[in-house]
């Protein structure tokens, strides 16, 4: 069965909103939980991390390389169908040393023990 727009927003837009604000204080041990035990985080032709751990660590990696780093999100699109809600939409990594990082990901969202929980994570930057 699948859900409008409108109501996968609903059921999700919560816990994005939390995953940004635990992003942008810098707390990566809680940012892990997010994802699910087998999730997996793809760089677009590039790379791919596999588990909370690895993405925990890469997550932080990028702050420490990069210095303070907040994101902002906006054009986002939610959709979803029985257990699964994706999310799409442009984000902006602003960083103490690179600078401004632009790109746009796409996350799958699967319902896990009760809650959804990041399953796959694919972003480009741009």
């Amino acid at each position: 069965m699948s859900m409008t727009s409108d109501q996968a927003k609903s059921a999700l837009e919560g816990q994005v909103l939390e995953y940004i604000k635990k992003l942008n204080n810098g707390e990566w041990e809680a940012l892990e939980e997010f994802y699910h035990p087998n999730g997996v985080m793809v760089e677009t032709d590039k790379s791919c991390l596999w588990g909370q751990k690895d993405i925990g660590r890469s997550l932080m990696q990028m702050s420490t390389e990069c210095g303070k780093t907040t994101m902002s999100v906006s054009n986002s699109q939610y959709d979803g169908v029985r257990d699964y809600i994706i999310f799409e939409t442009d984000f902006c990594f602003h960083t103490e040393k690179a600078g401004d990082l632009k790109g746009h990901y796409v996350q799958i969202w699967r319902l896990h023990n009760g809650r959804f929980v990041i399953y796959h994570d694919e972003y480009a930057l741009i």
